[in-house]
């Protein structure tokens, strides 16, 4: 599967570890392909040296050294979401041909979209978990 990350999943797992730091290690165990995209990066750099600036420079560097997939963001728009910030990133996902948006955004979450699937990290990590 092609999994686009959001940035409040990069966040939970970088920054706080949990549920989406052991999805994260799940993840990079498998044959499935991390994506985030340019839009997704640059929000995640700067929400880091934002709130975190003592930290923001070692986990940026370190995240980069992961097998992530790093892609082109959509220069179109698609998709009508409640929240209007979400909507690059469904675009990114559809331009980058996502199976699945991991996301803990709540309006995400609701949105009934059938494709690309939505999944919270822990909805992902039960759905993958060996057991």
């Amino acid at each position: 599967m092609r999994i686009l990350i959001d940035t409040n999943v990069l966040i939970s797992a970088f920054v706080f570890g949990g549920k989406a730091g052991k999805l994260f290690e799940l993840l990079f165990e498998s044959q499935h392909t991390i994506l985030v995209s340019d839009y997704v990066d640059s929000e995640f750099k700067a929400k880091l040296f934002q709130k975190w600036p003592d930290k923001a420079e070692k986990v940026y560097s370190l995240y980069h050294t992961l097998p992530i997939s790093f892609c082109q963001s959509s220069t179109e728009l698609h998709g009508n979401l409640r929240d209007k910030k979400d909507i690059p990133v469904l675009s990114d996902a559809i331009f980058n041909h996502a199976d699945i948006i991991l996301s803990g955004d709540k309006d995400f979450l609701e949105s009934a979209l059938e494709s690309p699937q939505i999944f919270s990290p822990a909805m992902l990590y039960d759905f993958l978990s060996p057991s």
